[in-house]
């Protein structure tokens, strides 16, 4: 734990002086110049793939400071939606926001643990829909924000595939309602919101997602996040990150393999004896396993994807709890306030950006057991910093290869489209 602590120290450090003297706000948080952009979308995301459709946002309409934003994605996963953000029901107090969101998905979802293998993986195909609002009550130029996020919709299973492609036929694939809900706080003393040069960030979480499955235990994601900014140079920046995540049950439901494997298993005993039905039961046996440990710890917040572990697939580690740590040094190439209107896009760019990064995380089920492994990251980024977006591209490689994303805003998010609960 000592390079946790000694970088946790510095935060917390940071962390007094902007609490004792403020940063003061490089520009408006409540930008009034109006944009639009219509633009190709290729997302690239570990663990899911890649896809391509097209997006359109507007920025600060009427005069105002919401926001609109529309997509649509096919490909390896498909996905489409659209928000209206930052509509001010109080001005410059309460703040809502509204969203819609469709997919179809089959992301590769791994067993617990850091020991997992990379090769050891399922594919269950989903398809949904939901609503998502949050309602956003902000003080002092947003630096202090309390917000409640309420997602309400549809999830249907619509088959699972093994590693090499073969389905499992005793899959349910009704139709589940969904809820889930989110209450958390932020105290922001950067200098800005969007693109933070300077200053300090904590952020609190919690997370409940409701089920109505009771072989399922229910539980409470309690999330952390401290960010620090340091200036360096004219304008570049170093960004530190520690984050720390743990679920705590509120319903516990059976630990009892059996139980579990007759009412929740892939029906391998059905199956005629071969090798066939021998690979089904060991990859039954394995998801059995895992619903015991999910059931009697929860499941923490992952690590990898485009947040956290950058160069492992999206998902990759979890547990019932998690700690992460990272490091990244921002070259800012200009610093600029540059406006731009051509016929599909009108806005203005604030900034290029280089940036090199290196991370590692950690997933146990319990806290002492935290840190005794570890998984590491590193690699270079290419940033675009425009009014109200970040473009961003990483190339990050670690333990188990390199991986490449193409995807908005900068890392270390508390909420991210790719994991939106």
């Amino acid at each position: 734990m000592g390079r946790f602590g000694i970088l946790l120290g510095l935060l917390l450090m940071i962390l007094g002086t902007a609490s004792a003297d403020p940063v003061e706000r490089r520009r408006d948080q409540y930008g009034k110049d109006f944009s639009y952009f219509v633009y190709p979308i290729g997302g690239d995301i570990p663990g899911l793939g890649s896809a391509f459709g097209l997006g359109a946002t507007v920025l600060n309409i009427f005069s105002t400071d919401a926001d609109f934003t529309g997509f649509s994605i096919d490909g390896d996963f498909k996905a489409s939606g659209y928000t209206l953000l930052d509509m001010q029901l109080l001005p410059q107090r309460l703040i809502l926001d509204l969203g819609r969101y469709a997919f179809r998905v089959a992301p590769l979802q791994f067993n617990r643990g850091l020991d997992s293998s990379k090769d050891d993986y399922i594919l269950p195909k989903v398809e949904g829909d939901y609503w998502q609002s949050q309602l956003t009550l902000t003080f002092d130029e947003r630096r202090t924000e309390f917000y409640y996020r309420l997602g309400l919709g549809n999830t249907r299973l619509l088959q699972v595939l093994d590693k090499d492609g073969n389905e499992f036929a005793a899959i349910d694939t009704a139709s589940r309602f969904i809820r889930f809900s989110t209450l958390g706080a932020m105290l922001d003393h950067t200098d800005d919101r969007l693109d933070p040069r300077n200053g300090i960030r904590g952020e609190f979480s919690g997370a409940w997602f409701h089920n109505t499955n009771r072989l399922q235990s229910e539980f409470v994601t309690m999330d952390y996040n401290l960010s620090g900014y340091i200036p360096a140079s004219r304008w570049d920046t170093l960004a530190l990150n520690v984050f720390y995540s743990r679920a705590h049950l509120t319903r516990k439901a059976t630990t009892d393999y059996e139980t579990l494997r007759a009412q929740a298993g892939l029906g391998c005993a059905d199956l005629q004896p071969g090798a066939e039905r021998e690979q089904c039961l060991q990859t039954e046996a394995s998801l059995i396993e895992q619903h015991v440990l999910q059931n009697r710890y929860g499941r923490a917040t992952a690590l990898g994807g485009t947040q956290r572990l950058r160069s492992f697939a999206n998902g990759r580690f979890y547990g019932g709890q998690s700690l992460f740590y990272g490091a990244e040094y921002r070259w800012n190439l200009t610093d600029e306030h540059t406006p731009f209107d051509i016929f599909v896009a009108r806005g203005v760019r604030t900034g290029i950006q280089l940036a090199l990064f290196a991370e590692q995380g950690s997933v146990a089920e319990r806290f002492s057991d935290l840190w005794k492994e570890r998984r590491i990251s590193y690699g270079a980024g290419f940033r675009v910093v425009l009014s109200g977006v970040v473009i961003r591209a990483d190339v990050a490689y670690g333990n188990e290869g390199g991986e490449f994303i193409l995807f908005i805003n900068y890392p270390w998010s508390m909420f991210s489209v790719d994991d939106p609960s």
